[in-house]
Formats: structure tokens, C-alpha cells, sequence
């Protein structure tokens, strides 16, 4: 049978289903049925059965499927239709609260408060005070157990607070002992004319550090170029970045095919390339964000990267 995990009553609906026997899960890759086997949990589910990369890896193993609407599904679609199928979840409901509560909660200092947006979204406008982990993220259990404390309350939100219901369900199922959900997440949040804090990009932008460079990227000021060789960006890069080689005859009539009223983001290896790569840029009509110490800065803090040698060091006249 078919029960929507993308739904806000996901959790009503499954908990419908009977518990006395086992029951077996798939979604399209593994990421929503990893999450729906937890909230699955915290409601009392005893036997779950995850297909390990969902329908992609059922049809790689050139398993049957069908288009056929069983009768079971259909009495099941009939019945949620009239809002009679429910399990009367208990488990978080009284934690569904509405903004002033949950400001009152923010502003005490005694809670944990969890962004469950993408890291773009946190950067474009947050509540004061909240980390962010990203629900969408495949690894959301792990990151969860990994950033946010148990010793104190968590209050969650979302886009809309439908995330944040299953998530609440979610961090049950981790152990987290006392969770709150802004009930119509930060759209209520901006309805009651609440302020949101941005992240900002701090100091001169000619010549910013690993943090404030990352931020320029959240922030999406503008468009991140690696002006390294081809050689270096298929070691190591940072991710969403474009390869324009500054050493390249073809560097600035790349450049002259991009939009100057959009800023560039660029970064070398050490912050030489790309520290000459600005100025030319800067007499061609471009606003340039440098990361001033370069790649080697950017790991050194930690920042992601992806690339076919993540470890490769660069160096001769490569890395000048």
C-alpha cells in the first residue's frame, strides 16, 4: 500500500498500520524510508524492514514492478481520503506549539534551536540563535546525533513546520528526550513579523578568510570560480565551483562571456593566482570576492571539498 511520507499526517497514517506483524519499506533511493523506519520506532513499530537503496536498487536488480492499484491500496486511499484512517499518535503532539512560545523558548537560552533548512536558506535569514541541520540532507540522523546536545530541550523548525513533524518523530526515535516544533514553521514565524538574522559576509571582500569566504558562498553573492589548472580542480575543489585557468590564454575572454553585474568568487591554491586574477578581473568591470589564502586555508578549516585526489597538496608552479 502507498502512504505518503511527504505528507504532514505521514505520521497519523502510518501509525494506522497494525504493529502485529512485520512491516516492509521502500521509497525511491533510501533516504525517506531510512527517515520513515525511525518515526516508525518511536511509535511503537517493532519489525521494520528497510530496502537498502530503494526502488533504484530493486529495478538495478531487474526486480518486477507494477502499475496495478491492489485492492488493499484502494480501501486504504478511500479511507485517508475521509480522514478515518488514524492511530491516534500521541507521541509529540503536545510539542507542536505556536511562535510566541516558541520565541519565548529561543529567547531563554536553555534550548537547543535547529534550523531544518537548506544551509542556503539559514544563510538568506535565521532565528537568532539556531544551528543548522539540514533535513533534506541524506544524513540527517547522523548529522543530528553529531551537532545537537541532549542535555537540554531542542526547538525545531522548518519552511512550513511539515519537515519539522516528522523530524520531531525522527529525534524521538534518536533519543532526543524533549523536542518542540514551530507549528507552521518560519512562514508563521514572518506572519507574526518576527526578526530573522542573516549571515554576513565580514571584513573586505578583496582579501577574505575561510569562514567569510564560505559565507559569500551561502549567501550566493555570486558566481565561485576556480581559476587553478584543470589538474588541481579535478583533485580537489570546492564543490558547486566552475574552472576558469588564470594561466590560460583563453582566461579573460572566458570571463567576458559571464555577466559583470553578477560578482565572482574566486580561490587558487595559496591565494597568489587568484590574488592576480583579481586585479585583472576588477580592471575588466567584475566585483571579486578572493579567498586570500587560498585552498590551502579552506581545508585547513575543514570545508567540504570533492575531487578524484581529496588529499593532494599541490605544489611547484601549479601551486604559485
Amino acid at each position: 500500500m502507498n502512504i505518503d511520507f511527504k505528507k504532514r499526517s505521514f505520521p497519523d497514517d502510518i501509525n494506522a498500520i497494525s504493529k502485529d506483524k512485520p512491516v516492509a519499506i521502500y521509497c525511491g533511493s533510501g533516504n525517506r524510508s531510512g527517515k520513515s523506519a525511525l518515526i516508525m520506532q518511536s511509535l511503537g513499530f517493532k519489525e521494520i524492514y528497510d530496502l537498502d537503496g530503494g526502488l533504484k536498487s530493486w529495478k538495478a536488480a531487474e526486480k518486477k514492478i507494477t502499475k496495478e492499484n491492489n485492492k488493499e491500496n484502494q480501501k486504504t486511499q478511500e479511507r485517508l481520503k475521509k480522514d478515518n484512517l488514524k492511530g491516534s499518535v500521541i507521541v509529540g503532539k503536545p510539542h507542536q506549539i505556536e511562535v510566541d512560545e516558541f520565541e519565548g523558548l529561543a529567547k531563554s537560552g536553555k534550548i537547543t534551536v535547529v534550523d531544518l533548512r537548506t544551509v542556503q536558506k539559514f544563510a538568506k535569514g535565521h532565528i537568532k540563535g539556531a544551528i543548522n541541520v539540514d533535513w533534506k540532507n541524506g544524513h540527517f540522523a547522523k548529522h543530528a546525533i553529531k551537532a545537537i546536545t541532549n542535555d537540554k530541550p531542542v526547538a525545531i523548525y522548518s519552511d512550513t513546520g511539515n519537515s519539522g513533524t516528522r523530524a520531531m518523530f525522527v529525534m524521538s526515535a534518536l533519543g532526543f528526550h524533549e523536542v518542540y516544533n514551530l507549528k507552521d514553521g518560519l512562514e508563521s514565524w514572518k506572519e507574526s513579523n518576527k526578526p530573522l538574522k542573516t549571515i554576513e559576509v565580514k571584513g573586505d571582500i578583496r582579501k577574505l578568510d575561510a569562514p567569510n569566504f564560505n559565507n559569500a558562498i551561502l549567501r550566493k553573492e555570486g558566481t565561485l570560480i576556480d581559476v587553478r589548472t584543470p589538474h588541481e580542480y579535478s583533485d580537489y575543489h570546492i564543490p558547486g565551483a566552475k574552472n576558469i585557468d588564470f594561466k590560460n590564454d583563453n582566461f579573460k575572454t572566458e570571463f567576458e562571456k559571464l555577466d559583470k553585474k553578477i560578482p565572482v568568487l574566486i580561490y587558487c591554491r595559496s591565494g597568489g593566482r587568484s590574488g592576480r586574477a583579481m586585479k585583472a578581473l576588477e580592471e575588466m568591470g567584475f566585483k571579486v570576492y578572493n579567498l586570500e589564502k587560498g585552498m590551502i586555508e579552506w581545508k585547513k578549516n575543514g570545508f567540504a571539498v570533492k575531487g578524484n585526489n581529496l588529499h593532494s597538496g599541490g605544489s611547484g608552479e601549479e601551486g604559485c
